[in-house]
């Protein structure tokens, strides 16, 4: 099993490890919608790249919304099908496999809200992986339509190795990730992220460690490659949905729009 396998195999470990706290930052989603993206029960329609197991879309289909995943891992595509299939209500949920820089061509609708949380953008390796991805999503963004991108800033000078423990229980199934980050170095913008499961049941223990690298962007590099793209930035919130300046260091979740529309509700003196 390669690095990269490893961490990804197995969905429901995956998705143990990643539901508590769901349910908060889905309420936060929708705190950011309702302020910066409303639509009408007609054109409610979310986007998620990268989406993984599809937690957030299967709780956001509780609140009535319809949701588009996509996620380049055929195991994970699948994993949120299966959950989706399981459940009858108003709203749906549909599931494809694709990769950030080539969706939108399976996105038959237009969405009215699109979000991509906790630095999984920064898994795009270049400025322009991301300028691609930018292009992609104002192909299927609706006019005023907003792309809320959490993201954590950094300043590379003062960046020190990190680490950070989180833990999932679902039944008799427990899993706990220790992480290990470790800062650019060389002048390079590439953060280092080692990750160890520690998976257990009753009846057997179970370690995986996997590593990968994770872009890295300062407050000036994110804003500069923001004014080359197709997008703009509309403002800045936390992840409740409340407004806030954007940060030197730190997480924050940035919400984009197509240029051809202008917010009118944009903070441009905290962004």
């Amino acid at each position: 099993m390669s690095d990269d396998q490893s961490l990804y195999a197995d969905p429901m470990v995956y998705d143990i490890l990643h539901a508590p706290g769901t349910n908060d930052e889905v309420a936060g989603l929708l705190q950011t919608e309702q302020q910066y993206s409303p639509a009408s029960a007609q054109h409610r329609l979310w986007l998620e790249p990268a989406c993984g197991t599809g937690r957030y879309l299967r709780r956001a289909r509780q609140h009535g919304v319809n949701g588009i995943g996509f996620d380049i891992s055929e195991d994970m595509i699948a994993y949120a099908q299966r959950r989706a299939n399981r459940t009858r209500t108003m709203a749906t949920e549909r599931y494809f496999v694709g990769s950030m820089t080539d969706f939108a061509s399976q996105c038959t609708k237009r969405v009215s809200f699109a979000f991509n949380l906790i630095n999984t953008i920064r898994h795009l390796g270049s400025d322009n992986d991301m300028l691609i991805h930018f292009e992609q999503m104002a192909k299927v963004l609706r006019k005023k339509a907003i792309y809320a991108v959490g993201l954590s800033l950094t300043h590379i000078e003062s960046e020190q190795p990190s680490e950070d423990v989180w833990i999932g229980v679902r039944g008799s199934r427990r899993v706990q990730q220790t992480v290990q980050f470790l800062p650019p170095s060389g002048g390079h913008r590439v953060e280092q992220v080692i990750s160890h499961l520690c998976v257990t049941t009753p009846e057997s223990e179970e370690h995986r460690t996997c590593q990968y690298a994770l872009r890295t962007y300062s407050r000036a590099q994110f804003r500069s490659l923001i004014r080359r793209s197709c997008l703009q930035i509309v403002d800045v919130v936390d992840e409740e949905g409340s407004p806030m300046t954007m940060p030197e260091i730190g997480y924050c979740v940035v919400l984009l729009g197509r240029r051809d529309y202008i917010s009118q509700s944009s903070r441009s003196g905290s962004i």
